[in-house]
């Protein structure tokens, strides 16, 4: 049983995705066009910025911080049902918080337009104008990848004191390849948040970002369970 109540477990989901949004997208969005920054740049921005919740939160809720690794905890039996929708719905507050106050930042800037906001996109809005069908391949397979690593590191003692670098930097794989393809999702909370800003083309491609991560999510957390079943 977990020593922390579920509302204190939910304010951590929300607080953790908030600085993840804020940061990851932050970065992108401000620091995104500096030479020095660029796509590797926010790959790392990204991969710092989960390590760091996740060993500042990852104590209280596990630091989720992603409907896909939620609902990956679940389907590998190592999280429990009646949690997993208030988990997600802290996560879609905590992302629209932080997204929320990366847009109050960015009105400081007279020429800033949410046309760029860091949005997932696909076809004319992918940053390498990749179609539809290959965006969403690439957001379900990278977010299986990345779920099956947490669900992995986190379900080994050996490993569990240092998970949050590995997964950290998994975050930062991840976005290394899907920034040229989608702008990297990986995660529908960081999609819905920045395309509720964006709106128009963002909103229209966004079941992509959310169906394809969750889809890749289930399949990791399924094959979590085989590889950890005991064959005797």
């Amino acid at each position: 049983m977990n020593r922390y109540s579920l509302a204190k477990r939910c304010f951590a989901e929300a607080l953790g995705t908030a600085w993840l949004v804020l940061m990851g997208v932050g970065t992108a969005v401000i620091s995104g066009t500096v030479p020095w920054v660029g796509v590797t740049g926010v790959a790392i921005a990204f991969g710092l910025s989960l390590l760091t919740a996740a060993y500042t939160f990852g104590s209280i809720s596990g630091c989720h911080l992603n409907p896909a690794v939620t609902i990956g905890f679940w389907v590998a039996k190592q999280f429990s049902f009646r949690d997993v929708l208030p988990y997600i719905g802290s996560q879609v507050l905590g992302a629209i918080w932080g997204t929320t106050i990366l847009f109050l930042i960015c009105m400081g800037k007279p020429e800033f337009t949410t046309a760029n906001f860091g949005s997932n996109g696909v076809g004319i809005h992918s940053p390498g104008n990749y179609s539809w069908w290959a965006c969403a391949l690439a957001e379900l397979t990278v977010t299986c990848g990345f779920v099956l690593l947490i669900l992995s590191v986190t379900s080994s003692p050996a490993l569990k004191q240092s998970a949050p670098i590995p997964i950290g930097l998994g975050l930062t794989l991840a976005h290394l390849i899907l920034i040229p393809v989608t702008n990297a999702s990986v995660n529908p909370v960081r999609s819905l948040a920045t395309a509720l800003f964006t709106q128009d083309w963002a909103l229209a491609d966004l079941w992509i970002f959310i169906v394809f991560p969750i889809l890749g999510g289930v399949l990791a957390g399924m094959v979590a369970r085989w590889l950890q079943e005991p064959d005797i």
